[in-house]
């Protein structure tokens, strides 16, 4: 005995332990490895993880019209309606060709399914939209969205142009690096179908 150690007669620390005891050691790394194995089962993967964004976007198709015609009917109106809402941090606006896309950016921390009813509300207060424009889109923003947004126009009619959209969305997807590809801002195909006014006669529609 050392007289002149001072942890004489004291229990010895976990590490002294360890380190005089090479079983108990192994059994504790082995406990740990076990454990670290059966976390990773459970973790969520995700190639790309959803990220709050804290940001709304408001989109709003209007075939035919050129950037000026977007920015005084659309974007000027749901910048002023969205503005002074509570917590909204930047409004950022985009007037292109054909369609118009305002990002509302809220403050981080904000109960985003009220900011979303909020901003709905807010766009629902307007009544002046121009009557060919297509009903406003609006969304939360997270990481699956607009990494990458492309748009389209030319000098073609608007059937020509949403084909060709959809042909560059399905090269875009058959690309291994790309998970998804959406086309917005554009109507719906619809059916029209008229009958002779002589044919309805004869029938007794008329």
């Amino acid at each position: 005995m050392n007289a002149n150690d001072p942890y004489q007669g004291e229990p010895p620390g976990p590490i002294a332990y360890m380190a005089s005891n090479g079983i108990a050691a192994n059994l504790l790394m082995l406990a740990i490895l076990v454990a670290g194995l059966v976390s990773l089962t459970g973790l969520e993967r995700e190639a790309w993880s959803a990220i709050n964004f804290y940001t709304i976007e408001v989109s709003m198709a209007y075939p035919g019209a050129n950037p000026e015609e977007i920015e005084e009917s659309i974007v000027i109106k749901i910048e002023d309606q969205v503005s002074g809402l509570e917590d909204v941090n930047t409004v950022r606006s985009v007037a292109a060709p054909g369609i118009a896309s305002v990002r509302v950016e809220m403050n981080s921390g904000v109960d985003m399914a009220q900011a979303l009813n909020d901003v709905e509300s807010a766009v629902a207060r307007i009544q002046t939209f121009p009557a060919d424009a297509e009903r406003p889109e609006i969304r939360e923003m997270t990481s699956d969205h607009s990494i990458i947004r492309m748009i389209l126009y030319g000098d073609m009619s608007e059937r020509s142009l949403k084909e060709l959209a959809h042909r560059i969305q399905d090269e875009l997807v058959a690309l291994p690096e790309v998970s998804l590809a959406e086309v917005s801002g554009m109507r719906e195909y619809e059916v029209s179908i008229e009958v002779p006014g002589q044919r309805l006669r004869a029938l007794g529609l008329t």
